[in-house]
């Protein structure tokens, strides 16, 4: 079974105060700039490794899903009963701690309840913490960039949001929400 729960979105209660959505955004779009991406899918692997990180991907068992380790400059994903979609979102997940320099501020948590918190405690946003939200928005804009969304044309036709979510390598989930955050739906 694979589990494709990635994305959280930003709208609802209870969510950590303080989470700089807008900023990670923007962190995101500068790195879409400065390596001139211009179509999906985007290639986290490439950007994690021309950021000096190490990529270690291995199957371990646990809740998990990735990593940042910066005094090693590594990232570690899960790919156990992890979908490509799964994983990708992790890496950029991960990236986007490293980008937003999150490791500066407070030890970094394993990213097990940033990735599926809000659903594995019985729909609950207790407890997720900002840098979690921000690592999240920052991998949804990079894999899914606004700019890039919004030249669909809209209404979306019948099964686009699938087709876009295979185009770009994310879950069906995280293009929903995307796609919901720019107004496409």
């Amino acid at each position: 079974m694979t589990d494709d729960r990635e994305y959280q979105p930003e709208f609802g209660e209870g969510e950590a105060r303080g989470a700089r959505r807008s900023l990670a955004r923007q962190m995101a779009k500068k790195v879409i700039k400065e390596f001139r991406l211009k179509s999906p899918p985007v290639d986290v692997v490439m950007l994690i490794r021309e950021r000096g990180l190490r990529l270690v991907q291995s199957e371990v068992p646990g809740a998990v899903s990735g990593q940042l380790f910066p005094a090693q400059s590594e990232v570690f994903v899960n790919t156990r009963n992890r979908s490509l979609a799964r994983q990708r979102f992790t890496m950029g997940h991960e990236l986007g701690h490293w980008e937003l320099r999150h490791y500066l501020e407070d030890e970094l948590p394993a990213d097990s309840y940033g990735f599926a918190g809000v659903y594995e405690a019985g729909g609950e946003s207790e407890g997720r913490s900002s840098i979690e939200i921000e690592a999240n928005t920052f991998a949804a804009e990079l894999l899914m960039p606004g700019s890039w969304i919004k030249t669909e044309k809209r209404p979306l036709s019948s099964g686009r949001a699938t087709e876009l979510a295979a185009l770009y390598q994310v879950s069906h989930e995280a293009m929903f929400y995307q796609l919901m955050h720019y107004k496409m739906l």
